[in-house]
């Protein structure tokens, strides 16, 4: 999909000032104030046609296979375009089982084969939760259209019963009788004082 960026819309609101005080000033020769609409219209094609890569757009996304209730993960979004573009951004779509941390997209910080992001989500329910789609926009070479593809993924996350307290109580359970060093402590104390006897 293409759309004009705000560069485009102000370029534009920009010219309408100077085309009605031509169309004011000289009222035979109205139409040369929509040279500015004719010029514009003409880089915005241009824009488009030079910023087209879809074919050359390589995006992947990686999360966590499992994750605790209330838990905390990241999920990398890579993503490499063969023409050179000063932005790449891209947004995470999910279902509503994960909660973003400060955002579901932004820029890519550029790689040295392309571009990457981490993003922070937290579980909230339990199931199976999915990221189903990944948008990506990028800017043509003028800066005045927006070229973006939406590109199905198949990433799920298995949301699970958080365990992580319980088990880390019976380790610790079943560690009393260990020293720090990992040495098994002799039996003493704790009721043994008859064996000692």
């Amino acid at each position: 999909m293409i759309y004009p960026s705000g560069r485009a819309v102000w370029a534009a609101a920009a010219g309408a000032v100077p085309a009605f005080l031509v169309a004011l000033a000289l009222p035979s020769l109205w139409y040369l104030g929509l040279l500015w609409i004719c010029l514009l219209l003409a880089f915005l094609a241009v824009d488009a046609a030079a910023g087209r890569g879809r074919k050359s757009l390589a995006a992947s996304l990686h999360a966590p296979p499992q994750v605790g209730v209330g838990g905390q993960f990241t999920v990398h979004v890579a993503a490499r375009l063969s023409s050179r573009t000063p932005t790449l951004e891209a947004r995470v779509g999910h279902d509503e089982r994960l909660a973003p941390i400060g955002g579901t997209g932004g820029p890519l910080a550029a790689t040295k084969d392309g571009g990457s992001l981490d993003l922070r989500f937290q579980a909230l329910r339990r199931g199976i939760a999915s990221f189903d789609r990944l948008w990506l926009r990028w800017r043509g070479p003028f800066g005045l259209v927006w070229n973006q593809v939406v590109l199905p993924m198949e990433s799920k996350v298995a949301v699970l019963p958080d365990v992580r307290s319980a088990r880390d109580q019976a380790i610790t359970l079943l560690q009393r009788n260990a020293l720090p060093d990992g040495h098994a402590q002799r039996r003493a104390g704790q009721g043994r004082e008859f064996e000692a006897l």
